[in-house]
């Protein structure tokens, strides 16, 4: 599967709160940097798969969908890319006032699409962009 396709797949089957699909897709030797609030956490797979179980625990009974806006993808080498993106959040039919900027590097090992390493600006303002994305 080339990229494009690939991350298509992971943005939709995230939104949809596919835990299994993530579990599959984020490399076991995940590494990420979240800043939130001037408090910087630093995280692996474990943590990560653990936060994502958390967030769709947290909203599974709420009318709640995930928006992603593609701001840029950056092709870093051969079967290495790296998407920039916002993910807001409206739930109850209401955009949340923050958002959460990624910059995801994604590599292809054995046939397959790895998410190896996530930077994360946590609950920033969401920006304009995302409101014309609401449904």
């Amino acid at each position: 599967m080339e990229f494009h396709s690939y991350y298509g797949t992971f943005k939709e089957r995230a939104r949809k709160q596919d835990l299994d699909f993530l579990k599959e897709t984020i490399s076991d030797q995940l590494v990420v940097r979240e800043i939130r609030q001037d408090e910087v956490i630093d995280y692996s797979y474990e943590d990560s798969i653990e936060g994502w179980k958390q967030a769709f625990g947290h909203f599974q009974d709420k009318d709640m969908t995930w928006i992603y806006t593609d701001h840029c993808l950056t092709e870093l080498k051969e079967n290495e890319w790296l998407a920039s993106f916002w993910v807001s959040i409206e739930l109850e039919g209401e955009l949340l006032g923050s958002s959460n900027l990624f910059f995801n590097t994604y590599k292809k090992e054995k046939d397959t699409w790895q998410l190896v390493r996530t930077y994360i600006e946590a609950g920033v303002e969401t920006p304009e962009s995302a409101k014309v994305n609401i449904r």
